[in-house]
């Protein structure tokens, strides 16, 4: 009864697939929610004390303990669309928790009342009808998680757009090994995608308004006649420390004729939360509704609303891990997104050489501008570097193949920059050189070597280099992250007038202005960064309170306010 909150909060939903879905992970997941506390706490005292006197009263508290829980959470995620956890906890006035109290004490009432009436019950029958129920529960379970593996596969976002509405809800996902067994063809997904961007894909009414992004409806011109072409090259990982003369020549002569952000940070430590800071401007938090409801960003979707013509190419083509296909370029057709052959071993070099192919075939006098991605990874590195092996032992190895694939990119941005000076076109280009995230390799002394394992610097800071027609080059060296870039692109390249509220959680990029905190993600958890501290938050709600050093340290306190502003944001865009 009180997890009905959540199922209204969700609204009606437009297709009886997502009805059956709603239905059966709601009863599933409270049935657990119910039994799983019990089979974890009262089954081992039953085994070691089986005695009703001891077993019963524990089960009351727990029963109890968790049904308050639940209310707290509904309460919490009524306003900010958020779940219970250790930071939300930070915020709670004294009256929150005298509330709580409140509840706890009456539902210890009607726990002893249903404990001793099923009790009673129980003891009058001899029958197997407890079995039959857990079997039908069972089934509902099995029922929703079969739904959902089968609406994550073929990209059914009215099915799983509901599951960020359920409490510590992690359904099971197995697209890639449907498609291994040849029960998903990646075909067919292709064809909903397209369909979705058509706009007749079935989802419901309810999935598609739970966004509010922007904030405000777009106000915007438009582009000029004479805007420039936007070249966008996403290197992976790469380190903006590592940028030299000696090591990437061409990336290096790059940074010093643009706009160079020293102190730029990405909002994620893997590629999937990099990416989406990068193009959505937005906390990490908000990735799984935009995957779910496949909703392109507003950067692409002005951009596309301009005229420009979008083409990207990527050599980990553009599904796992990034999910670029579902998110970023989910309104981008398919004859426009590139990717190697998979029995290419020069993937980098692939789609350099497709790029080229497509840029030869661009009229030079065409009016169109366009927005062309290329993403490349050191870890595709070219044939010739036969000792790129990013799995290779040792933190010696792994810094030198980590060397080596950046050396090979180098290369090939060399050949994409060569290219657009020798083919130069009346219109001018606006080149944006980046990476998506950091790499350590054990500079805090803690053992990480690699990306998405922590929040420290090393895998936060990030590369942002841009050459923006009419701007001198600049040395910028104010704190910037990710989500400052969509929304400079929109008000400077676009002509967007809204405020950059509307739009991102980011500023201006040339504002100079340093931020305060920011959110960073990875694959299951997130953090708030600020100049002197990390409060990174786990799965389950543990937190950490960690120092610039990623260590604990003694006398640190929570900010109550922080962690309410950071709660906003990571609500701000819902409905």
């Amino acid at each position: 009864m009180v997890g009905l909150r959540y199922v209204f909060a969700f609204g009606m939903p437009g297709s009886n697939l997502t009805v059956i879905y709603m239905l059966t992970a709601f009863i599933g997941q409270f049935v657990l929610i119910g039994v799983l506390p019990m089979l974890v706490l009262v089954v081992p005292v039953v085994i070691v004390i089986p005695d009703k006197r001891y077993v019963v009263p524990i089960g009351i508290v727990l029963a109890a303990i968790v049904l308050s829980l639940v209310v707290l959470d509904a309460n919490i995620f009524a306003q900010y669309r958020y779940h219970l956890s250790r930071l939300t906890v930070e915020i709670f006035e004294p009256s929150t928790w005298v509330l709580t109290g409140i509840f706890l004490i009456i539902f210890l009432v009607l726990q002893t009342l249903l404990a001793v009436n099923i009790w009673q019950r129980v003891s009058r029958t001899k029958t197997y009808a407890g079995l039959w129920v857990g079997v039908v529960l069972v089934a509902v379970w099995v029922v929703g998680q079969s739904i959902h593996i089968w609406a994550d596969a073929t990209a059914n976002s009215a099915v799983t757009s509901f599951n960020r509405f359920l409490p510590a809800y992690y359904p099971i996902k197995a697209k890639r090994r449907l498609a291994q067994l040849g029960w998903v063809d990646p075909k067919i997904v292709e064809q909903q995608r397209l369909l979705h961007q058509a706009g007749v894909s079935a989802r419901s009414d309810a999935a598609s308004s739970q966004l509010r992004y922007p904030i405000n409806e777009l106000r915007c011109t438009g582009s000029e006649p004479e805007s420039p072409d936007v070249l966008f090259v996403l290197i992976d990982a790469l380190r903006p420390d590592k940028i030299s003369t000696e090591t990437t020549p061409r990336i290096a002569k790059f940074a010093a004729e643009s706009q160079n952000f020293l102190n730029h940070y990405s909002g994620g430590n893997s590629s999937r939360m990099g990416i989406f800071s990068l193009f959505y401007g937005l906390p990490s938090t908000y990735w799984q509704s935009f995957y779910e409801l496949q909703r392109e960003p507003l950067l692409m979707q002005q951009l596309r609303k301009s005229g420009y013509q979008v083409s990207a190419f990527s050599s980990v083509g553009f599904g796992s891990p990034a999910q670029i296909d579902r998110t970023v370029f989910s309104a981008t057709q398919a004859d426009a997104l590139w990717a190697p052959d998979i029995s290419e071993l020069d993937k980098n070099g692939s789609i350099t050489r497709q790029w080229v192919s497509w840029f030869a075939e661009q009229d030079a006098d065409a009016m169109q501008p366009w927005f062309s991605f290329l993403y490349y990874d050191p870890g595709n590195a070219a044939a010739e570097t036969a000792t790129m092996q990013m799995n290779a032992d040792g933190l010696e190895a792994k810094y030198a193949s980590y060397m080596d694939g950046i050396k090979a990119v180098d290369r090939n941005v060399a050949v994409v920059l060569e290219e657009l000076q020798v083919r130069h076109k009346k219109r001018d280009t606006l080149i944006i050189v980046a990476s998506d995230h950091g790499y350590e390799f054990d500079e805090l002394g803690l053992g990480y070597v690699g990306h998405a394992s922590n929040f420290g610097e090393y895998q936060l800071r990030s590369t942002l280099l841009i050459d923006w027609p009419g701007k001198s080059p600049r040395l910028y060296s104010h704190r910037s992250a990710h989500q400052d870039l969509p929304g400079t692109l929109l008000a400077d390249l676009l002509n967007c007038t809204n405020p950059l509220a509307d739009v991102s959680s980011g500023g201006n990029l040339f504002s100079g202005t340093d931020w305060e905190w920011l959110i960073a993600g990875s694959y299951s958890s997130h953090a708030i960064i600020e100049p002197e501290q990390i409060v990174v938050t786990y799965p389950g709600g543990m937190i950490d309170l960690l120092g610039q050093d990623y260590r604990p340290a003694s006398g640190r306190e929570l900010n109550a306010s922080r962690i309410e502003q950071a709660l906003l944001e990571m609500r701000r865009f819902y409905q």
